[in-house]
This record gives structure tokens, sequence and C-alpha cells, in this order.
């Protein structure tokens, strides 16, 4: 049964730069997997979405807000 998953972009700090968690987007799928894989395919850059490790740039993907901000905010 498919259901609306949210995924969540951690945030991120570099030397130079640093962005809080961000929601990127809400998809229906059958799995958080799933959503993943919808969301990198539609992605503005697709190749830099790992679905073995689901990241996108680097950060790590979550199904809900607090997760996603326990890092980096």
């Amino acid at each position: 049964m498919k259901t609306l998953w949210a995924v969540w972009s951690e945030g991120y700090s570099t030397n130079s730069d640093r962005s809080a968690a961000q929601r990127m987007g809400v998809y229906e799928a059958d799995s958080f997997q799933e959503a993943c894989d919808i969301f990198g395919k539609q992605a503005d850059m697709p190749e830099l979405y790992d679905s073995v490790k689901l990241t996108y740039w680097g950060c790590r993907l979550f199904d809900n807000e607090t997760d996603a901000r326990a890092l980096y905010g």
C-alpha cells in the first residue's frame, strides 16, 4: 500500500558554507527507500543521489525533520 513519505536532507557545514536541513519533497511510495529513489530520479542533479547510502550531495536523507536537523539544525 502506497504511503506519503516526506524526504528530508540533513544540514551540513563546511569551512565556508552552512545549511540547515531541508525538506526535499513528499512522495507516494511503498517504502522510504522507494520515496528516496523517486526523489533521486527527479533531483536537479540525479547523479549525486546514492541509493545505497540514501544520500544526496553526501547528505543523509531522513523521513522526518527532527532526525534531519539533529546534526546541523
